[in-house]
């Protein structure tokens, strides 16, 4: 799809947005207002082969995150193919496997789906990889949210692996974390049969995903007593001891400062700030920043009212204030779902991506 058409279409979509009973920046607001509890649900269902509206309905009490999160998910199907499109001159042919389970079999089992580039000649070294992480407030969704992304990734050279993790609350953390080190653990260890280059791993993460991606690139320099805090294997594990360094990540609407939002996360972190201020701390990206950081790209809504914007932006600056080479692109007059659904939040990552691990092959 050209781009002027990707632009045309995506500004329908905002115009229907616009028109909804309750519109997604008003909506943000309110849940802003209600400390994350909300009574209510947001639907995002089809009017058409390609344009969700969104639209409020009254019911039950719910965590207003997920169910935004978790709409995006049905979102993110209607856009896979037009917002999300590629140049059909210059895309890479896709090969999509579903339902790979990539943890051990005495865990619980997890899946993920592998979107690979078809590239006439392999390369010597294999494709750059990047694991994708959904979003869902840690308690919802899965794998299939993140397709969009990881078509596109694919049709420009990447292989990318959309993962799922255990979900709070009947998991809560440490295990999220564990199931992506697990995950990449698992794509280093299957690299010639996926064709990756297993010094070429990237991460790309939204909401709840961004904050594990975080997660996962401030801890990777620091000590085996402070990645212990954020596991549930033993300090001696050799797991935690030989831990893979992803070469690049980009988080979307993530949240660093878990301290810093309203209303706690107790379903997720087993209780209160009050209650457990040294949990909330180990589960802050913000915490471990230091000049040994994974170069991040953060993408945030500047009118992000579940995540505002300086949960990401104090993380960016801690890192550039050491000497890490991370951006930050702030979107102006947009929150959580619309940054999420913008193109130009695929076009950046590809980008930031292409730079980081250098550009895939040509088909």
């Amino acid at each position: 799809m050209a781009l002027q058409d990707t632009i045309g279409r995506w500004e329908a979509i905002r115009q229907r947005m616009a028109s909804a009973e309750i519109p997604p920046r008003k909506f943000e607001k309110m849940i802003d207002q209600s400390n994350l509890t909300q009574p209510g649900r947001l639907n995002v269902y089809s009017d058409g082969p390609a344009y969700p509206v969104v639209a409020f309905r009254p019911g039950r009490s719910i965590r207003a995150l997920t169910w935004v999160l978790a709409s995006t998910v049905t979102a993110c199907l209607f856009l896979a193919d037009s917002a999300l499109a590629v140049d059909s001159t210059t895309a890479f042919e896709v090969k999509i496997e579903t339902g790979v389970v990539f943890n051990p079999p005495e865990a619980v089992e997890l899946h993920c789906d592998i979107y690979s580039p078809v590239v006439r000649k392999s390369s010597e070294t294999g494709s750059p990889v990047i694991l994708l992480i959904h979003g869902g407030a840690w308690s919802s969704g899965s794998r299939k949210a993140l397709g969009g992304y990881a078509l596109r990734l694919a049709r420009n050279g990447f292989v990318a692996v959309s993962i799922d993790y255990r979900l709070a609350p009947r998991w809560k953390f440490p295990a999220q974390v564990d199931d992506v080190r697990t995950a990449i653990r698992w794509v280093s260890d299957h690299s010639e049969s996926l064709g990756i280059d297993p010094q070429r791993i990237g991460i790309f993460g939204y909401s709840a995903g961004g904050h594990l991606a975080c997660l996962i690139g401030t801890l990777v320099d620091e000590s085996i007593e402070t990645q212990a805090a954020t596991s549930l294997w033993p300090v001696d594990d050799l797991r935690l001891h030989n831990s893979l360094k992803p070469a690049a990540i980009c988080a979307g609407g993530p949240p660093c400062d878990l301290l810093g939002l309203q209303g706690g996360l107790a379903f997720f972190l087993g209780g209160s700030p009050q209650q457990i201020p040294e949990v909330y701390v180990a589960a802050s990206p913000l915490t471990h920043a230091s000049a040994g950081d994974v170069p991040t790209l953060f993408i945030h809504g500047l009118e992000d009212s579940i995540v505002p914007a300086q949960c990401s932006r104090s993380l960016y600056q801690a890192q550039r204030d050491v000497g890490v080479a991370s951006e930050f692109l702030a979107f102006e007059a947009q929150g959580h779902l619309l940054t999420f659904l913008d193109p130009r939040t695929a076009d950046s990552m590809v980008d930031f991506f292409r730079r980081k691990l250098s550009h895939p092959a040509v088909p």
